[in-house]
Formats: C-alpha cells, sequence, structure tokens
C-alpha cells in the first residue's frame, strides 16, 4: 500500500507550511495549496499589493527532505473554480486524499474593520475564504474517505 496522501492549504507559509512537513515526517505525501508558487511573487494581503516570504516550491522541497512526495497546486480560496481544479490535481494525481487540512485563511480587507465599516463585498470575501472554499474542498474529498472508511478533515482559521 502506498503512503497516505494530505492535502494542505495555505501550506506556502506560516502553520501551513509547518503542518504540511510536519505530515509528510509523519510519513504522508502532500500536496500542497496556496496562491503563491515560487518565491517573491505579488499577492493582495491586508488590502495591500505585497510580496510574502515562503512558497509552495519551499515548502515542497521541505516536504521532499523528508523522503515523502510533495505535490504543488496553485489555488486562491477566493477562487472557488482553482481551489475545485486543485483538488481534482490531487485525487488525479495521488488517487485519493486521507486528510484535510483547511488552514488558509481569508487576509484581507474587512477582517479588522469596525462592524459598521464593513461592505458586502467584504463579507463575500470572508464567507467564500473562510466558509464557502473550505466547504467545497470536504465536499470534494469527504465521499472518497467515506467509501475507505477513514480519513481525517481539520478546519482551521486562524490570523
Amino acid at each position: 500500500m502506498s503512503r497516505k496522501v494530505a492535502y494542505v492549504t495555505g501550506a506556502s507559509r506560516g502553520i501551513g507550511a509547518e503542518a504540511a512537513v510536519a505530515l509528510a515526517v509523519a510519513g504522508y505525501d502532500v500536496a500542497l495549496t496556496a496562491r503563491t508558487l515560487a518565491e517573491g511573487e505579488i499577492h493582495g494581503y491586508l488590502g495591500k499589493d505585497i510580496a510574502l516570504p515562503g512558497s509552495l516550491e519551499a515548502t515542497a522541497a521541505a516536504v521532499r527532505r523528508s523522503g515523502t512526495e510533495a505535490l504543488c497546486l496553485q489555488a486562491d480560496i477566493l477562487d472557488e473554480s482553482s481551489v475545485l481544479a486543485s483538488a481534482r490535481g490531487a485525487l488525479d494525481h495521488f488517487g485519493r486524499v486521507d486528510l484535510l487540512f483547511n488552514n488558509a485563511v481569508y487576509q484581507g480587507p474587512g477582517n479588522q474593520q469596525k462592524v459598521l465599516d464593513v461592505s458586502h463585498e467584504q463579507v463575500n470575501a470572508i464567507y467564500q475564504g473562510n466558509v464557502f472554499s473550505p466547504l467545497a474542498l470536504v465536499q470534494a474529498f469527504l465521499p472518497g474517505m467515506l467509501q475507505r472508511g477513514s480519513g481525517t478533515i481539520l478546519n482551521m482559521v486562524s490570523h
């Protein structure tokens, strides 16, 4: 039997990257997802366009040093079609996902504002990133977990 497979969102830095490496050390092959594929890419963060440290490529290198496989799948939690495409990519490549770690979080306008100042557009982004995209991944991977009679789903929203 091949190794178990973990799928980690927000795996380019922080808790997601650390969790991906820890899962690899524990023997999992890991599908890594985030917006940042390569170091230095510019993305929106807290309402500004900046390059944050970390990347899927860097996390993949750390995973591979543990002796397991890493698959980089670029996805944006505000774009559900990209999230579902990454799920299909993981399933096509590995054949299954045994552990889903929904770690990515929306980090943009509306999170740290007075409630009366939050716009409808900001609420939509918050719910898309923190509720709807994670739910889409649960719906993508749960049927296989139920069919196999095992699996783990971790949903975390931190910021």
